[in-house]
């Protein structure tokens, strides 16, 4: 948390903050810093910032290729280009295979190519025989069509298939200078390790052999792939002598052709891999106990500007993971809404151990919470880590059967309608990105806790070395309030570069996912109220208000426990009978409890 941060929260100063950091500024910021990270908060204004780059980067000829990589289709289809394209631009959307074209049997074999590299023979098998060939956009969409593309969109999921995608759209586009835009940092959360298998290898020198590509290339390629075979990993880890001879696409055709043939089913294509692999840094590779061969290699070319929109990552993590040295401009710039408060349970009753058995105490305290803001005229969006996000929903629902509440429903995210007669409160799962439809929302409460494993966290954070560079990690949890916070387990590596990222990586899977799911309500531009249950820290800003346990926010916003509720009825009703003059026995008759119990209460006094 940085106590000097810049904080923007009025409408006033937030339309000052766009208007002077708009597109413009933006591509002026990136001839000075070619690999730039914007980390404003979610509803700031990233992509009416990015739509303005797109168009002044290209009407301005400061680039004649703009890359737009996106997380989901939605968010794709959101921008101005793609809604509203213009005619003297050249604009490249590549959108996934139809699969409702293909239908369901050239669909399962589509899947099965598609995972073992294959699409080169797919297109040609498959595709050459579909009767719905002529309605396809995509069979043709990486080929000739791109030749001039200005604007290319497309999912983030190209990168995580071909490490080379960026590239091979520079080359085919024929462009020079070329832009890449992300949204989201989930590229730099995604693993980039890949694994060819010596057994790989050795089909491919078959199909070599086998094929009809002149002898002297045959040669060249064979060799290079048996000195892979046979090479260690301090040979593979030799700078300047690993490079592959060109495959050209009717040779990786022909050669998938016969691998197809001699091992259906089974054969691979590597010629990607491969590619990826000579470009890989040096320290990833190694030969594995199997003799296969492991490595990791970022997704970014190195001759591409690099735009990146996300307010949930840090930039010493991208120039790690992606190898790029990002500017962050505005790290001195903190967003909060004018009215928002932000509220924290720091307990750890909310994570996945703990939460089902706790779950009736929490869920009771939240539903009167929802229930208080409804009476208030507030709309409430619920959040829930995915495995238990079903579970909250059925009994959120039974406890409103319970309380004979028939006008209000808790339904799945995915499935809220704002225009039905019964009032809906949403619940979505930590994870979603790119949805708008709740951001006139009022509150957004965290019905548990997300956090990650010190497995999940070395596996993100070290997946770019090789097996014996990697470094043990912990978690610790410190109270008062609890703070979860990682380091490496051996102190002699305490200064290594790994070290000084396991916190900040920690926090960025943690409290970074957390922030987005809370981003769907915009706290961070209007007045919201967001509760989270989490052992984290704020990264911006301290909580405005932040609860040990349950009973102490249920102090702060006088919501009695179900058992004083409980208790206080019993009570109530006790009362109402003695002063018709019943005795103790028949008021316990009456309510079916004991005559101790009535007694109890009988004065009227104890609670």
């Amino acid at each position: 948390m940085n106590s000097s941060l810049n904080q923007i929260s009025s409408a006033m100063a937030l339309a000052g903050f766009r208007k002077e950091n708009n597109g413009l500024y933006v591509l002026s910021l990136l001839k000075k810093h070619p690999h730039l990270l914007i980390n404003w908060a979610v509803g700031v204004g990233k992509s009416t910032n990015m739509d303005q780059v797109i168009e002044y980067g290209i009407e301005s000829g400061q680039y004649d290729l703009i890359i737009v990589l996106a997380p989901t289709r939605a968010i794709i289809n959101e921008r101005d280009y793609i809604q509203f394209p213009p005619e003297n631009i050249k604009i490249t959307n590549l959108r996934p295979r139809p699969k409702e074209l293909c239908g369901k049997q050239r669909n399962a074999d589509w899947a099965d190519y598609e995972q073992r590299g294959l699409s080169i023979l797919g297109k040609r098998t498959i595709c050459a025989l579909c009767p719905n060939q002529e309605k396809c956009h995509w069979k043709d969409q990486f080929g000739d069509v791109l030749r001039g593309t200005q604007v290319l969109f497309a999912t983030q999921a190209h990168l995580t298939n071909d490490l080379n995608f960026i590239a091979r759209m520079k080359a085919k586009c024929e462009a020079q200078n070329v832009l890449v835009i992300f949204d989201e940092a989930t590229v730099s959360l995604t693993p980039y390790s890949r694994t060819i298998t010596q057994e790989e290898i050795a089909n491919l020198i078959f199909c070599l052999c086998e094929s009809d590509i002149s002898q002297k290339r045959k040669a060249a390629s064979v060799f290079a792939l048996q000195s892979l075979l046979n090479a260690a990993t301090d040979d593979l880890r030799e700078p300047d002598v690993w490079s592959m001879p060109s495959i050209y696409p009717t040779e990786i055709r022909e050669l998938v052709t016969i691998g197809e043939r001699h091992w259906p089913g089974e054969f691979r294509n590597i010629h990607f891999d491969l590619q990826a692999l000579m470009n890989s840094p040096l320290d990833s590779r190694e030969k594995t106990e199997f003799g296969d061969i492991r490595f990791s290699a970022t997704p970014l070319a190195a001759d591409c500007d690099v735009l990146l929109y996300s307010g949930t990552t840090h930039e010493t993590l991208l120039n790690h993971k992606l190898g790029l040295n990002f500017h962050n401009f505005y790290q001195d710039t903190a967003f909060k809404g004018d009215g928002t408060q932000w509220l924290n349970i720091a307990s750890s009753l909310g994570t996945s151990g703990h939460f089902l058995k706790n779950s009736p105490q929490i869920l009771d305290f939240f539903l009167e919470l929802t229930l208080k803001r409804i009476r208030e005229g507030k709309r409430v969006l619920l959040i829930s880590k995915k495995k238990h996000k079903q579970y909250c929903i059925d009994t959120l629902n039974e406890m409103l059967t319970v309380r004979s509440i028939d006008d209000v429903q808790i339904v799945d995210g995915e499935e809220y309608d704002s225009n039905g007669t019964i009032t809906q409160i949403p619940v979505i799962h930590y994870g979603v990105i790119g949805i708008n439809q709740f951001e006139q929302f009022d509150c957004a409460y965290c019905l548990n806790s997300y956090y990650v494993t010190k497995t999940i966290l070395a596996n993100a954070l070290q997946d770019m070395r090789a097996s014996d560079e990697q470094l043990e990690m912990e978690i610790k949890v410190l109270p008062n309030p609890r703070r979860r916070h990682a380091r490496i387990a051996d102190n002699k590596y305490r200064y290594t570069d790994v070290a000084q990222l396991t916190d900040p990586m920690l926090q960025t899977l943690e409290m970074g996912t957390v922030i987005q799911a809370v981003g769907r309500v915009r706290p961070f531009t209007s007045p919201c109220e967001v509760i989270t249950f989490q052992n984290n820290p704020h990264p911006n800003y301290q909580y405005d208000a932040e609860f040990n346990n349950l009973a102490e926010i249920r102090e702060h916003f006088g919501i009695d426990s179900q058992r004083a509720r409980t208790t206080g009825t019993k009570k109530q009703e006790i009362q109402q009978l003695k002063q018709q003059s019943l005795t103790q026995k028949q008021v316990a008759e009456q309510l079916g409890i004991g005559v101790r119990t009535v007694r109890r209460y009988w004065s009227g006094q104890k609670s």
